[in-house]
């Protein structure tokens, strides 16, 4: 390209807003060459590197736009994503992020109706970069699932999807603290009345995919105190098994977690 040329450019480019597809508008901060024009997204400030025929047919996207449930955005340009099979990262995290801020989803899991996810992961990038350092992660059980991301065993009740608390465990260890509130009703926790024999039932789930029947109790008290005895008992069994499989912090949590007749 010749200096009149690329003068000419400069002047055309340089300084003029245009129009993307879905990402708002964008002005030209330097035009070096046709390949190689620096823009910057009037919406959220981010900068980037495009070529002058995305720029002229709205191409050009932004990164740090919340398009993932109107919360979550990418942070990087990574091409990865784009593909038809994305890494398994990118979906862990779309998920994370769906729980926390589709409505449509909470209203089917009202469990996660609470939760929240933390400022640094609503970008891709970021938790990228912090799951691939995780014990755990892209590890697999003996049914060849990966390990799930979990916000809750560090601090129960935690409602926060954060660096600082989010771990991955194995299913097995995942599913040892679902819980069972429409079907028990105001029973405590592992507990069921069983009115055909006017009794309390005490019952667990997590050893295979049936119910483990505890006991049946004149009261719910009697019942609860059964079925605290037993899960803590198995939730230590389950964390002896992956001990040297999953981070520390899960091993320790779960050997002293403690069952509650308010969980």
């Amino acid at each position: 390209m010749g200096a009149r040329t690329l003068e000419k450019c400069k002047t055309y480019y340089e300084g003029r807003v245009f129009k993307t597809n879905k990402c708002g508008d964008i002005v030209v901060i330097n035009y070096f060459k046709a390949s190689n024009v620096i823009v910057q997204f009037l919406n959220t400030g981010a900068r980037t590197k495009t070529c002058t025929g995305d720029i002229l047919n709205g191409y050009v996207k932004d990164v740090f736009a919340p398009n993932i449930f109107n919360k979550g955005y990418l942070g990087c340009h990574d091409a990865n994503v784009t593909r038809k099979n994305p890494p398994e990262s990118y979906n862990v995290w779309v998920d994370m992020i769906r729980r926390c801020c589709c409505e449509t989803y909470k209203q089917k899991k009202p469990h996660y109706m609470s939760s929240v996810v933390d400022a640094r992961f609503e970008s891709y990038f970021n938790y990228r970069s912090w799951c691939e350092k995780q014990i755990g992660f892209g590890c697999k059980d003996e049914k060849g699932r990966p390990f799930a991301l979990d916000k809750d065993i560090l601090i129960k009740g935690n409602k926060v999807y954060s660096e600082e608390l989010c771990v991955f465990v194995p299913k097995e260890i995942n599913l040892l603290m679902v819980k069972c509130g429409r079907k028990r009703g105001d029973n405590p926790i592992g507990v069921f009345y069983d009115a055909k024999n006017d009794k309390y039932k005490a019952q667990m789930s997590g050893k295979g995919a049936s119910k483990t029947f505890i006991g049946r109790y004149a009261t719910p008290e009697e019942a609860f105190q059964a079925y605290k005895q037993a899960k803590e008992a198995y939730i230590k069994e389950v964390a002896n098994k992956w001990k040297d499989q999953i981070d520390n912090r899960v091993y320790e949590a779960l050997m002293n977690y403690q069952v509650e007749i308010t969980d």
